[in-house]
């Protein structure tokens, strides 16, 4: 054994299994051959590029592989295979995809996602799509060109110069607003957390308007059921003042020409009539409460009706002062010794003088 494990040739022959059992593995890794794949048609408008083992992609995604290709009747069937776990769904398309000009191409397939159902393998794709050849591409651009050179019409030969000149014409002098309008978008771009936030506050904003109107819901119900009767009233009252504005129509005219006419006479009574309203808000019913709240105007006039003609008449009566009794027996008396006669009585307290030609009298007039 210990020859042997040392001989070179079995060191070789350990490490070549060991690299052979790598590789397997490896293979088994990176290529799974017990991996379910399903498979697949589809009838392309030409195969150029495409061959068998080629790629199959999705989103760039190798899926699976190219297992045949061959003609059928005006197009090309091209079999694939795609991993279980990328089944097609919905309506899928098929194209052929190439990183250069001169490479392989490969098939990419395009599914729906979100559709219920998988694609019917018995059937081949139909939506296929293949890019154009080199030739077709620069058929089609001389094709554009020649058309916009106006097909050798001299008449159309200056459309793309007259073009330019309408658009040089239509942008001039606009050169200042578009650097302003793009700075303001830059500026905008750069501060995206600003709009989302103002977003966000609408959105906040939003949310406690409905909820004050979800709490709030059964006396805004109870508002809208009783709105028909409260709007109804609001008619009445609208006619009613409707009607007064009419009136208004017909009475704002006549106090005007009244006012234009008789507007000082009318003012002069209105100022007439103040001390009266005065009396009205003292809460005084007539003149004769107003003399009942003067006992000296009381006093002083006695009647007012001459009994023997019934003309109105005012006698003037001497004013009476009450004193206690004993103060009213002196000042008589002394009303006596100043002028004899000029008291008559000092009864109950009141001492009866008539006071203005004793005080006129003092001062030498008779």
């Amino acid at each position: 054994m210990k020859r042997l494990l040392a001989a070179p040739g079995f060191v070789t022959v350990v490490g070549a299994l060991l690299l052979a059992v790598i590789a397997v593995v490896g293979y088994v890794i990176v290529v799974d051959p017990a991996k379910k794949m399903l498979n697949y048609c589809a009838l392309m408008p030409d195969a150029v590029g495409l061959y068998t083992g080629n790629q199959v992609t999705t989103l760039g995604i190798s899926v699976g592989k190219v297992t045949g290709i061959r003609p059928e009747g005006t197009a090309v069937r091209v079999d694939f295979e795609v991993a279980a776990d990328h089944p097609l769904r919905g309506q899928p398309t098929a194209t052929t995809l190439s990183d250069s000009l001169v490479a392989d191409r490969t098939l990419a397939v395009f599914g729906e996602p979100n559709a219920p159902a998988e694609w019917d393998r018995s059937r081949c794709l139909t939506k296929t799509f293949t890019p154009k050849s080199i030739s077709q591409t620069l058929e089609g651009f001389s094709q554009l060109a020649s058309q916009l050179g106006g097909d050798g019409n001299p008449a159309e030969q200056t459309r793309i110069k007259d073009g330019v000149n309408a658009f040089q014409a239509a942008t001039a002098n606009t050169g200042p607003r578009l650097n302003a309008l793009i700075k303001d978008l830059a500026t905008a771009l750069r501060q995206p957390d600003a709009a989302i936030g103002n977003i966000g506050h609408l959105i906040d904003a939003f949310a406690s308007i409905t909820s004050s109107i979800s709490m709030n819901w059964d006396d805004i119900a109870t508002v809208l059921v009783r709105a028909n009767t409260g709007i109804a009233f609001i008619n009445g009252i609208w006619s009613r003042v409707v009607q007064i504005i009419d009136s208004l129509l017909v009475l704002l005219p006549w106090l005007n020409r009244l006012a234009h006419d008789y507007g000082r006479p009318l003012l002069g009574a209105l100022d007439g009539a103040v001390p009266g309203l005065r009396l009205l808000a003292a809460n005084v019913g007539s003149l004769q409460q107003v003399v009942s709240m003067i006992p000296s105007i009381m006093d002083a006039f006695q009647q007012t009706i001459d009994p023997a003609t019934g003309w109105p008449r005012i006698t003037y009566a001497a004013p009476k002062v009450a004193l206690p009794q004993e103060q009213a027996d002196q000042i008589c008396a002394g009303i006596n010794a100043l002028n004899p006669g000029g008291c008559r009585s000092a009864e109950n307290g009141l001492a009866t003088a008539n006071l203005v030609p004793m005080i006129l009298g003092s001062v030498g007039v008779r």
